[in-house]
């Protein structure tokens, strides 16, 4: 064989594995899409999955072939017949927080559950807050780093990561709660049933003699001495 011959072989040869290299580098490299839930953008592993809006104020991303889901729960001019969304929101976190220890890479601060291994992430945004879970720590990494909040939504950034706590954010009683206008006391049961009496967790004298009532999973009633609710929210 001639030295040309060979020369068009190598080069033959050469090319061959470049083009070998370059498709396994564009396969072999994740994919993602970006997903919006409740003003709240990110990007998550490509899928056919999508957003589930379950309500005005709740949505859901569950994917359990690349096992990510994420909850939002913006709690923004909720009233007392969106509790049940705020109870869902809170035991799904509840749940997977349990065993969970902070951890931190690529200035990014997280949690994983030894209990369930799985990555976690409890974020607050002004009223949206967000619940993410993940298998896989890229995953996570890689949604926190897309995070993007609708500035138009008026809204200020108030992010954190906790491991098992209530994370809405704070908010002042007077002045941010609507009132209740339907004459409704605070032992009676509201929505499906919930009883307030079982999930009251401590109570706050005021001032003007009320009383700020705070339930396990973030949300609290202002009440009169009758025992009358006279405003709610979400936070403390």
């Amino acid at each position: 064989m001639n030295k040309k011959n060979l020369a068009i072989i190598v080069v033959a040869v050469l090319l061959v594995l470049a083009v070998a290299a370059s498709i396994y580098v564009l396969t072999s490299q994740p994919h993602y899409k970006n997903i919006t839930m409740n003003g709240i953008t990110m990007e998550v592993p490509e899928s056919n999955i999508s957003v589930i809006q379950q309500t005005e104020h709740f949505s859901i991303y569950n994917d359990t072939e690349k096992s990510v889901n994420i909850l939002v729960y913006d709690s923004t001019n909720i009233g007392l017949n969106d509790l049940a969304e705020a109870v869902t929101f809170a035991a799904v976190r509840d749940t997977f927080q349990v065993g969970a220890t902070q951890q931190t890479s690529d200035n990014l601060t997280y949690n994983y559950s030894q209990t369930h291994k799985v990555y976690t992430y409890v974020g607050n945004y002004s009223h949206k807050n967000l619940f993410i879970v993940t298998k896989e720590k890229e995953d996570m990494i890689h949604a926190l780093k897309t995070i993007n909040v609708d500035m138009d939504v008026n809204i200020s950034l108030n992010e954190s990561n906790q491991t098992n706590q209530s994370v809405s954010s704070p908010q002042t009683t007077k002045t941010s709660t609507p009132k209740n206008e339907s004459g409704e006391r605070e032992d009676e049961k509201v929505i499906d049933g919930w009883d307030p009496k079982e999930h009251e967790v401590s109570r706050e004298r005021l001032d003007d003699d009320m009383e700020k009532v705070y339930y396990d999973d973030g949300y609290f009633r202002l009440v009169d001495n009758d025992g009358k609710v006279e405003s709610y929210g979400y936070g403390y």
